[in-house]
């Protein structure tokens, strides 16, 4: 018997929908993504700015280092904003700041906590420096600040310290009168890109 040409052209075509592996629309299930939306907690923790930066500088006696993995933990003082009038008090032959600058000093204490770090000793002046940052982003570090300082004195003036040394120098940078209110003093590794905020003088 003969088949109809109509059943061999059926036969054909579920035959060719057999092997695409598909038998016309199913429905089908899409699971619901999970939200990938931070908690409001971890929101606000990313929003404050992290102790130590720019933004949220370490406060005016707290302890802080530029690195986690630093030798070095380091705590500023008040900062002076005129210290102009007691540098020229310590030396009569002391520079005065240019015209429309004034001195800023601030006294830092820096302490070697890693006794096993440190055990040939190192050196501070070439470990790290203290520069002054102003609200408008420019930097003034110790080098525009040519006078010599009254005790403790300048930084390169400590010496060597060994694993639990402490030792104290003042800080110091000639900026523009105007932009010292509302900064911000950061002690930057020599040796790495790493650096710390403190506290400056207030707005």
């Amino acid at each position: 018997m003969r088949t109809p040409a109509s059943a061999l052209f059926t036969a054909a075509i579920c035959s060719a929908l057999l092997l695409s592996g598909c038998a016309g629309p199913v429905e089908g299930k899409i699971e619901p993504k999970v939200s990938a939306e931070p908690s409001a907690a971890a929101t606000e923790e990313a929003t404050a700015a992290k102790l130590g930066t720019r933004t949220n500088p370490f406060p005016t006696g707290t302890a802080g280092k530029h690195s986690s993995d630093s030798v070095w933990t380091f705590s500023v003082g008040e900062t002076d904003i005129d210290a102009w009038p007691e540098i020229l008090a310590f030396n009569e032959y002391n520079e005065a700041p240019a015209e429309g600058n004034g001195y800023i000093t601030v006294p830092v204490t820096v302490q070697v906590d890693d006794v096993a770090a440190v055990v040939d000793g190192a050196d501070p002046a070439a470990s790290f420096d203290i520069s002054y940052v102003t609200t408008s982003g420019n930097t003034y570090d110790s080098f525009t600040c040519s006078a010599v300082l009254p005790d403790p004195g300048e930084l390169y003036n400590v010496g060597v310290m060994y694993g639990g040394a402490q030792a104290g120098f003042i800080g110091c940078a000639q900026v523009p009168t105007a932009d010292i209110p509302g900064g911000a003093w950061v002690v930057a590794s020599s040796i790495a890109q790493t650096s710390a905020f403190f506290a400056g003088p207030a707005s």
